[in-house]
């Protein structure tokens, strides 16, 4: 008997290059670009949003952790940036709890979301100007 492949309800497919795995297309074009201009940062961080606990009643609650993309750092702040082309009502409640928590921590930190190729062109233009000045 022959097994069903995984199915992404969203339409992204997981790709290889040189042994790194991107969650989609657009995040492997992303990874290139960044790597192409030079531009240094850190690829697919873990971030916990809330840890673990036990509620009253004594149920544990499970930690909820966010996988951001690209962690970049311009001057004073730091830029989170993700590549998708589709937010489900988690990764909005997601990012909504990472915001808080840049909020909480005191940093200049900005989230850019980049939904196809021309959006990260610009965003490589850009930060790229904003790096030198």
């Amino acid at each position: 008997m022959w097994k069903k492949k995984p199915y992404n309800k969203y339409g992204a497919k997981k790709v290889f290059q040189d042994g790194v795995k991107f969650d989609s297309m657009l995040e492997m074009y992303c990874y290139n670009q960044l790597n192409t201009h030079d531009i240094p940062f850190e690829f697919q961080v873990k971030i916990n949003l809330m840890p673990k606990f036990k509620d009253v009643n004594g149920k544990a609650i499970r930690e909820m952790n966010l996988i951001c993309d690209f962690i970049l750092s311009l001057k004073e702040r730091t830029m989170f940036v993700d590549t998708k082309g589709f937010f489900t009502a988690d990764a909005k409640l997601k990012y909504k709890l990472l915001k808080y928590k840049i909020y909480l921590d005191g940093n200049l930190g900005e989230i850019i979301f980049l939904r196809n190729k021309k959006e990260v062109d610009n965003f490589i233009k850009e930060y790229g100007e904003a790096r030198w000045t």
